[in-house]
């Protein structure tokens, strides 16, 4: 069997001892600037989300999508993505979703890890990047091979605090629909990191609403989406008029964390 490479980025100049960037999740673009996604148009919907956090936020470090980038898997949806986010000069990094093409969305962003753990340094941070795609299933899985280079580095970072980046929910949300198809090997993911607690955050996005929840020490976020949510306890699918939303997460001394959600109502840009 081949063995696919951890990928690691040299450490970028950071000389700060805080960091602060925007979580983005599902943006779920379509392959035509005029395309509507269940009457919302999502293109127009992440340009009114992203003109308001750099608005609220004009120093953050970079943005941080976590997956469903495109909800087609084509070139022109991430065609249509890079003309969405090329006029800001912030650096972008991303993970895949069960509705993306990771191949195709690595050819726009480089970073976004392909059957990979993809590290980026950050002076004492490090965002820990990890593909949980599944070919043709809404469920995610990180492999086995992706897990030992996980433990692998937590195992020879401890003096940086880790961001592990993901798309799919590795702990139950309390919905049933979205439970079945979250990280279907979370056991084994939380069981790397259970030695690492108190050094380390979890973002991940697909459930479409805000999630922030402990398991034992470790903290877990999800983020609602820059188009349609989902209603929080549902067992069945139903979606949310909650307006598109995103979440800003400052880093500072002593690991403190400082994250807020900020909902869009100018977002809600129908097709």
């Amino acid at each position: 069997m081949r063995t696919v490479p951890l990928v690691y980025n040299r450490p970028k100049e950071h000389p700060r001892d805080t960091l602060s960037f925007i979580h983005i999740t599902d943006t779920h673009i379509l392959n035509n600037a005029g395309e509507s996604f269940h009457a919302l148009n999502t293109r127009k919907s992440l340009q009114a989300v992203l003109s308001n956090c750099i608005t609220r936020y004009p120093d953050i470090d970079f943005w941080l999508f976590t997956g469903d980038i495109s909800q087609t898997g084509k070139p022109e949806s991430y065609s249509l993505f890079c003309s969405i986010i090329k006029d800001y000069d912030i650096p972008v990094y991303c993970v895949p979703g069960n509705h993306d093409n990771p191949e195709h969305l690595q050819r726009v962003i480089p970073d976004c890890p392909v059957n990979s753990v993809h590290i980026i340094q950050l002076g004492r941070f490090s965002l820990v990047l990890l593909d949980s795609w599944v070919l043709n299933e809404h469920h995610g899985r990180i492999s086995c091979q992706n897990l030992r280079q996980l433990e692998d580095y937590l195992q020879q970072s401890c003096n940086l605090f880790n961001i592990i980046v993901l798309h799919h929910p590795p702990v139950p949300v309390g919905s049933q629909w979205l439970d079945d198809i979250g990280l279907q090997n979370s056991t084994e993911f939380l069981q790397v990191l259970s030695g690492h607690p108190e050094d380390t955050l979890v973002l991940f996005g697909h459930v479409h609403q805000e999630v922030d929840l402990q398991s034992g020490r470790l903290r877990l976020l999800s983020t609602p989406s820059t188009c349609h949510q989902f209603k929080p306890l549902s067992q069945a699918y139903c979606p949310d008029t909650l307006p598109p939303a995103y979440r800003f997460v400052k880093l500072g001394l002593g690991n403190a964390l400082d994250t807020q959600v900020h909902y869009v109502n100018e977002a809600r840009v129908q097709g």
